[in-house]
């Protein structure tokens, strides 16, 4: 705030500076009677130039009319019509203007805006009607000049308000950005306060939540001993085993047929060409053999193979001697093996089907199942408003260092004015 010491220097070095102690919630008080203090000759001033400017006003209204009103000299016609068509342009763009102008209230802001726009539409009144003023002069000179001069009157007042701000606007934008200063701490604080209820509301709920987390896990640990407890484990067990031998099963049925991929990708693209045609159900085993070897039925597997064994020994799909052999082999052994490991997967997954029933029918399972889903969920809203925290703490601290910034720079502006010890509450 350099502004308030270049302007206040030389009268606060012949001041003795006397500290004195203001609570931070009376500084909007302190502010309002310094800034009465510093800027009532500014305001006085400003008061009486608008003063002028509404007296101008009153003038150019009653010289309107006797414009309105005055009689020409005798002309001929064709200079009348274009005399009266000017005057009577030019008295309504005057009008406009007249309807702009009208005093604000004893604000800063306020007055800087109506300096700014009033001088803007005056300008350009002056300079639409410059054309119509020349020709309605011609005809009415002595009130069109009076009107002129009232319009000449008002820039001079709008001028001498323009130096007034020139001279002040510093001084007024200093207690001005104080008085925000004053606002921004205020809703910093508000933020804090909020912020720290927050925080003290959800380790509140976090405190619950662990409550009910207890809660279920002892009742989890209740399901452990009771008569059901050993018959559900058994069953999950072997759920277990049917599940990793049902996997185990189908991996090695998807790797009988991985070294058969080249060759069916190229059965594949040939098809889609028209090198030859093969029908829907074989173009849909083919994508099952890419895929998911597993779910196909055996009989059609081994009718889709043996057309595909043809097609490779007929040398349609232009492998090597070497390369074609090795497919050959791999049809071999598929419709040896795949059989076995097809009918042991659907026993595997039938059988993982009916424990599944019988775990779910019992009654310690659906308990079981229940508890874990809220076990689950508890948790998750754990995480979540642990997380919520974090970020809820760091934008606290955030805040507190701005707080802190805030308060350093109200205590430096105000004691460029004056020396004053701030209370903050």
């Amino acid at each position: 705030m350099k502004w308030l010491n270049k302007i206040l220097g030389k009268q606060n070095q012949q001041k003795p500076r006397t500290a004195d102690t203001v609570a931070f919630h009376d500084l909007g008080d302190w502010v309002s009677d310094r800034t009465r203090a510093e800027l009532g000759g500014f305001f006085e001033s400003a008061a009486q130039i608008f003063a002028e400017i509404e007296k101008t006003k009153e003038g150019l209204i009653r010289d309107i009319k006797t414009l309105e009103a005055a009689e020409p000299p005798e002309l001929p016609s064709r200079v009348l019509r274009v005399g009266f068509a000017a005057r009577d342009s030019m008295i309504k763009q005057i009008n406009v203007m007249i309807d702009r102008i009208s005093t604000p209230a004893m604000d800063y802001p306020d007055i800087m805006e109506f300096c700014r726009s009033i001088d803007i539409v005056l300008d350009s009144t002056i300079e639409k009607s410059a054309k119509s003023h020349h020709r309605a002069k011609y005809l009415f000179p002595k009130e069109v000049g009076a009107v002129f001069t009232d319009l000449r009157n008002i820039k001079i007042s709008l001028a001498k308000l323009r130096d007034l701000l020139d001279r002040e606007g510093a001084k007024i934008k200093g207690f001005d950005e104080i008085t925000g200063t004053i606002q921004r701490i205020d809703d910093i604080k508000r933020d804090i306060v909020a912020g720290n209820s927050n925080i003290k509301k959800n380790s509140s709920k976090t405190d619950e939540i662990k409550r009910e987390i207890s809660d279920c896990t002892a009742k989890l640990e209740q399901l452990s001993q009771s008569k059901e407890w050993s018959s559900f484990v058994e069953l999950e067990d072997r759920l277990n085993e049917r599940g990793v031998e049902a996997n185990n099963t189908e991996s090695n049925a998807t790797e009988l047929f991985i070294p058969l991929n080249k060759a069916l990708n190229r059965m594949k693209k040939q098809s889609e060409s028209g090198r030859y045609t093969l029908s829907k159900k074989q173009k849909e085993l083919l994508d099952v053999c890419l895929e998911n070897p597993i779910s196909a039925d055996v009989a059609d597997v081994n009718d889709f193979l043996t057309e595909m064994l043809q097609i490779v020994e007929s040398g349609a799909l232009g492998l090597k001697d070497k390369k074609r052999d090795k497919i050959v082999d791999q049809i071999d052994q598929i419709m040896d093996s795949f059989a076995p490991k097809k009918e042991r997967y659907d026993t595997l997954k039938s059988e993982t089907r009916e424990i599944g029933h019988q775990i779910s029918d019992l009654t310690i399972s659906k308990t079981k199942t229940a508890l874990e889903g809220q076990l689950a969920e508890k948790n998750r809203a754990i995480a979540q408003i642990d997380e919520d925290l974090v970020n809820l703490e760091e934008e606290l601290r955030m805040r507190s260092i701005e707080l802190e910034d805030r308060k350093a720079e109200l205590s430096d502006a105000v004691n460029s004015i004056e020396t004053v010890q701030i209370v903050f509450d």
